[in-house]
């Protein structure tokens, strides 16, 4: 796959460099090109925010507040199943809590998230090792997720395999005075969302509040989730604007764990049966503040600083531990972008500079049938990260940019012992990085374009990783950093409203990527402990296409039932992925576990203009995959059968919709837990399940 995306990079090149504007656009006199505004992220629309990520040399996609809230909005699955390229999926049904992986991103991750990163706002959620989760994640007081897949992410310093997903969030400027909504559904699920939103002169201010309830599928799988989420904006006289967000979430959430083959074939809905006497379950506080400064410098610069702070209580009982964690979180960035002509030449220069860091104090405990017996672990884990980015994107022509950019990276890893009954186990370690990155756009028509780019990623090992139960106690140098380089080509663009497409063709060549293999601690142990490892070379090489398709337009008045503007449309998003070992001296030249080869999500959509709408989908698996590294072992293929339907009445600001999930209530596993020593792989997808509600709006 890398020859041929190299070839077409050096076919592409001779066209590239004799490209002309089109034939009918006349010949001009020279001129002197003016700089663009530089427009402001959280005020920006969608259509801005989609125009602005075209300027990117790779694959990118937009999923804007429409498409949030036509759907159940549980889970970054129900946003996500159309951006070619992301897999995700559930591992509790409508829980948050996910397997998800772009690029092959994360396939290390059998629980929470790594190899990606997750931004709310341009700042990264999370720590600062880059493992986070998804409980405090509320997609109804978020306006517009931005997906930039692989190295595209260095528009905020971006620097692992997957990339990163934006969740902008909802200002004053985007809700009305009063915004309501209310869903319920199939096992338990109750979910009520309340928002307001004012414009005050220069102030402005959003407030949203959620709570959500959820029985589960299966067995011990209740959860709840209590997130606020509030900003408040204030313009200066000049143009700086100050904005400070507050965030709270309250989650408590029980686990029912994996299952073997067996296990689910007996009974899909069942806990994990070697847990049942532990109690397993994830329960936190989360609070979250922070401030941006925007500073028009002139009207072709900004200079902006970020700061926050994330502070997380969490009592996390497992079958080898009850982990007592709290966790500190801070960072801060300053971020300069300058639009002003380089030499007569339309040019956008972004520059950071980047520090993250946390603290975490981190205490576990015997589990005693799910109640806290002796101390078995006490100590502090430190992560740093400071880095600096840079990107140029230069008009060479009217029709053609070049792109040029790179990221340093200075990380820090080191536990403080503060136990000491296993012998200190405290240490420290460094990484240093430069990953430099180069790529094009080219605009072969007006609304067609073409791009590539080759980029380099330096992904350090998070200090779970480093510390997990399964490695060397005492020895942070047993993990090197994961790196890679990508080289990928694609085009995007539209034919009118009749035709929009997005594809992209990719290969990663990867060394040192990080593997989890779950080991058992002790022979005959009902539970498996995580170890991580290096692969000492490995592949990733995929095809993301996405297609929308008007079929036709004005149905009803061609058989004379009126003029209502209605239309038919058709959308895919397919995924095609190949992740193999090269040469590895355990498993040769198998397939890396946890993804399907193919992923295809369709469907067929109706609008009337009246504001009713219905789209009736499926999602494939159309091959069974390997979810253990020997490849003995597979997920099986299936097709599940969607429909999802409403109405918007704009005049009252009424809406309503309804959501019917599998249903041929087919028996699969939606995510899995690769390579588990005691063949726990599969987490049950949820059975026929329907869902509606209701929501309001009032300005």
């Amino acid at each position: 796959m890398r020859p041929i995306i190299l070839a077409l990079v050096v076919a592409l090149a001779p066209m590239v460099a004799t490209a002309q504007p089109q034939p009918a656009t006349p010949t001009l006199p020279p001129v002197i090109v003016e700089g663009s505004r530089v427009p402001d992220e959280r005020t920006r629309t969608d259509t801005e925010a989609r125009e602005e990520l075209r300027r990117v040399p790779g694959g990118t996609g937009v999923v804007g507040q429409q498409a949030i809230e036509q759907s159940r909005a549980a889970n970054l699955k129900d946003a996500l199943d159309f951006v070619p390229g992301v897999f995700v999926q559930p591992r509790f049904g409508a829980a948050d809590e996910s397997q998800i992986s772009i690029r092959g991103s994360g396939l290390r991750s059998n629980f929470h998230l790594r190899g990606l990163n997750v931004l709310i706002d341009g700042f990264p959620y999370g720590n600062a090792d880059g493992f986070s989760d998804f409980e405090s994640l509320e997609l109804l007081t978020t306006k517009r997720l931005e997906v930039y897949k692989g190295a595209n992410a260095l528009r905020f310093g971006g620097y692992t395999l997957g990339g990163a997903i934006n969740f902008v969030s909802k200002t004053g400027y985007d809700t009305p005075l009063i915004e309501l909504r209310s869903a319920a559904g199939s096992f338990g699920f109750l979910k009520n969302y309340v928002g307001t939103g004012q414009v005050y002169g220069p102030f402005d201010l959003y407030v949203g509040l959620s709570d959500t309830e959820l029985n589960g599928f299966r067995q011990h799988g209740d959860q709840i989730r209590r997130r606020a989420h509030a900003s408040l904006g204030y313009r200066l006289a000049g143009g700086t604007t100050v904005r400070l967000d507050l965030g709270y979430v309250q989650n408590e959430e029980n686990l029912p764990g994996a299952l073997t083959q067996q296990e689910m074939d007996r009974n899909r809905r069942q806990r994990n049966p070697a847990a049942s006497a532990f109690s397993e379950e994830r329960n936190y506080d989360y609070t979250r503040a922070a401030l941006t400064v925007r500073t028009p410098l002139s009207e072709n610069q900004v200079l902006e600083w970020f700061t926050q702070l994330n502070y997380q209580d969490m009592d996390h009982p497992l079958s080898f531990a009850i982990i007592d964690d709290t966790t500190y979180s801070y960072g801060t960035e300053l971020r300069y972008v300058l639009t002003t002509p380089f030499f007569g030449l339309a040019s956008r220069l972004t520059a950071g500079f980047q520090f993250f860091g946390t603290r975490q104090i981190d205490v576990n405990f015997v589990n005693n049938r799910g109640n806290r017996g002796a101390k078995n672990k006490d100590q502090l884990n430190i992560a740093n990260n400071i880095a600096g980015y840079l990107e140029e994107q230069l008009d060479l022509t009217s029709t053609f940019t070049a792109v040029a950019g790179g990221r340093v990276n200075y990380a820090t890893r080191e536990v403080r012992d503060r136990f000491l009954s296993n012998g200190n186990q405290s240490d420290a370690v460094d990484f240093f990085s430069a990953s430099p990155r180069a790529g094009f756009v080219w605009k072969v028509a007006p609304t067609v374009q073409v791009f590539g780019n080759a980029s380099h990623a330096y992904e350090p090992p998070a200090l779970l990783e480093l510390a997990a139960p399964g490695q060397i106690g005492g020895n942070l140098s047993q993990l090197a950093a994961q790196k890679s380089w990508q080289f990928e080509v694609g085009t995007r663009g539209n034919v009118g409203e009749r035709l929009a497409w997005d594809v992209a063709v990719y290969d990663a060549e990867l060394w040192d990527e990080i593997q989890n293999v779950n080991v058992q601690p002790f022979t005959g142990a009902p539970f498996t402990i995580p170890r991580f490892r290096n692969i000492d070379r490995s592949r990733h090489t995929g095809v993301e296409a996405g297609v929308d398709l008007l079929l036709v337009k004005d149905i009803l008045s061609r058989i004379g039932l009126g003029r209502t503007g209605d239309t038919l449309r058709a959308r895919a998003a397919y995924t095609w992925s190949r992740f193999v070992f090269v040469n590895d001296a355990n498993f040769g030249d198998n397939d890396l576990p946890g993804a399907p080869r193919h992923f295809i999500q369709t469907e067929l959509r109706y609008d009337h203009g009246s504001g009713f709408w219905m789209a009736p989908g499926l999602e494939i698996v159309p091959k069974s995959y390997f979810v253990n590294s020997e490849n003995d072992a597979r997920n099986d293929r299936y097709t599940l059968v969607n429909f999802k339907a409403g109405f918007e009445h704009k005049a009252s600001g009424l809406g309503v919709f309804f959501e019917a999930r599998n249903l041929a209530d087919t028996h699969y596993s939606a995510a899995v837990a690769t390579d588990d020593a005691n063949r726990r792989f599969f987490f049950p997808g949820d059975g026929r399940s329907f869902y509606g509600g209701l929501s309001w709006r009032w300005r």
